[in-house]
C-alpha cells in the first residue's frame, strides 16, 4: 500500500516547483488539485472542468485525496510543463488565454479546446479551425434597440475586408444593417451585464460616438469561436497597420476588458443640477471614462478623456454631497485642463476603486494617438 503521509509530501513539493505553482489552465497561484490522466497541476475552479471531461481527465486534490505509487510517479513524470508542450504547442497568436479572473465560459472552452478538442497540438485540422480561416458567419441573438429583446441576426465577419456586417433579415441580398470596420472593434465577455452565461459586447465607433452590440449563442463553444474569430481579424488588422510591431506588442492591443464599470451619479457642467445615475466605463486602452444611461445602451451620453498629471489631470476624493433622496453620498472628483466633474458613489469602496482605476490609467504615459483622441473629445464638449 502506498504510503499516504510520503505521497502527499512528494506532491506538495511538486505543486512548489516554478513549472507548477501555477494553475495549468488559467494560471491561479497555489493550485490544489492535480489531473491524474494528464499530468498537469491545477486550480479548483478548472478542477470543475476536469470533471466533466471524465473519459479524458480524472482529478484529485493533492492535499485530502489518497494517491498510489503509480500516479505519484506519473505526476513528477509529467507537470505543467510538459501539458504545455503537448497541448499549447501551436496556439495561434490571436487566441486568448483566459485568467483566473474570467469568465467560466472563457475558462472552459479553454481547456475543451486543449485536452477534448487538442486544437494546439501542431496538428493539421481539417476542415480547419473556424476561427482560423479568416471568414465567418453564423446567428448570434442580438440585443435590440428599441423593445430590448433578443432576436437572431446573421453576422459576417471578414479578415479580408477588416469588416464585421450584421443583417436584420437571414436574406444577406438585402444587404447588411452596420458595416462596422474592424479597426475601431472591441470585444469583451460580459455575462452579468447582459444577463446570460455567453454575452458578448462589441463596441466600436461611429460617427465619433462608441457604440455597443451586445450578443450572444447558446453554445459556449459557438460563443468563443466567435470572440477569437473576431480576434484573428484584429491581429491581422494590427500586423498591416503596425508592420514593424512584435506578436507580443501587438497582442495587448487586439481586444480588452474594461478597467472599471458600474453605477455612479453625475451633476451637469455647472453642478448645480440634479444628480442622475449613469453607468460609467473606464477604457484604460483609449483614456476614456464614458457614461451611459443604462447599462445596455447603444451609445454613450458623454465622454470625458483621461490624461496624466503633466498635462493637466488629476483625481480625488470629494467629501460627501447630498443627492437625489437627500441622501448623503462619497464622491470621485476629476479635474481636466477645462473643467472640473464630480461623480457619486453609493459606497466608500466604490470611491475607492474609481480612484485607484482613475490613477491607473493618469500615471500612465500619453501615447501619440491619444493626442489626437483628446483634441476631438475636448472639441466636441
Amino acid at each position: 500500500m502506498a504510503n499516504k503521509d510520503r505521497n502527499k509530501t512528494i506532491l506538495l513539493e511538486l505543486g512548489k516547483l516554478p513549472e507548477n505553482n501555477q494553475c495549468a489552465d488559467c494560471s491561479a497561484p497555489d493550485p490544489d488539485w492535480a489531473s491524474y490522466k494528464l499530468g498537469v497541476f491545477v486550480c479548483l475552479n478548472c478542477s470543475g472542468v476536469h470533471r466533466n471531461l471524465s473519459n479524458i481527465s480524472r482529478v484529485k486534490s493533492i492535499r485530502l485525496d489518497f494517491w498510489d505509487d503509480e500516479l505519484v510517479k506519473f505526476m513528477k513524470t509529467n507537470g505543467n510543463a510538459t501539458g504545455r508542450a503537448i497541448y499549447e504547442k501551436a496556439v495561434p497568436a490571436f487566441y486568448y488565454r483566459p485568467q483566473q479572473e474570467d469568465c467560466a465560459v472563457l475558462r472552459e472552452q479553454w481547456i475543451r479546446a486543449k485536452y477534448e478538442r487538442m486544437e494546439f497540438t501542431g496538428e493539421t485540422k481539417y476542415p480547419p479551425l473556424a476561427y482560423t480561416t479568416g471568414f465567418y458567419e453564423g446567428m448570434l441573438w442580438k440585443k435590440g434597440k428599441e423593445k430590448g429583446q433578443f432576436q437572431r441576426r446573421k453576422f459576417v465577419l471578414s479578415e479580408k475586408e477588416f469588416t464585421l456586417a450584421y443583417f436584420n433579415k437571414e436574406d444577406p441580398s438585402k444587404g447588411p444593417k452596420a458595416l462596422i470596420s474592424i479597426k475601431d472593434v472591441n470585444v469583451t465577455f460580459q455575462p452579468e451585464k447582459i444577463g446570460h452565461a455567453h454575452g458578448l459586447q462589441i463596441t466600436y465607433q461611429k460617427d465619433s460616438h462608441t457604440r455597443s452590440i451586445f450578443v450572444y449563442h447558446e453554445s459556449g463553444e459557438e460563443i468563443v469561436n466567435w470572440f477569437n474569430a473576431i480576434r484573428a481579424a484584429r491581429f491581422a488588422y494590427l500586423k498591416t497597420a503596425y508592420p514593424t510591431g512584435s506578436d507580443k506588442e501587438l497582442r495587448t492591443r487586439i481586444t480588452r476588458n474594461y478597467l472599471k464599470e458600474g453605477y455612479m451619479e453625475k451633476t451637469g457642467p455647472m453642478q448645480k443640477e440634479t444628480f442622475k445615475k449613469r453607468w460609467f466605463i473606464l477604457d484604460s486602452q483609449d483614456r476614456k471614462l464614458l457614461y451611459f444611461k443604462s447599462q445596455l445602451d447603444a451609445e454613450e451620453l458623454g465622454v470625458v478623456f483621461i490624461g496624466t498629471e503633466t498635462n493637466g489631470y488629476s483625481v480625488s476624493e470629494c467629501i460627501p454631497k447630498r443627492t437625489r433622496g437627500n441622501r448623503w453620498r462619497c464622491g470621485v472628483t476629476v479635474d481636466t485642463p477645462d473643467r472640473q466633474f464630480v461623480f457619486m458613489c453609493e459606497q466608500e469602496r466604490e470611491q475607492r476603486e474609481w480612484v485607484e482605476a482613475l490613477r491607473q490609467v493618469i500615471s500612465k504615459p500619453m501615447q501619440p494617438q491619444d493626442y489626437t483622441t483628446e483634441a476631438n473629445i475636448r472639441g466636441k464638449s
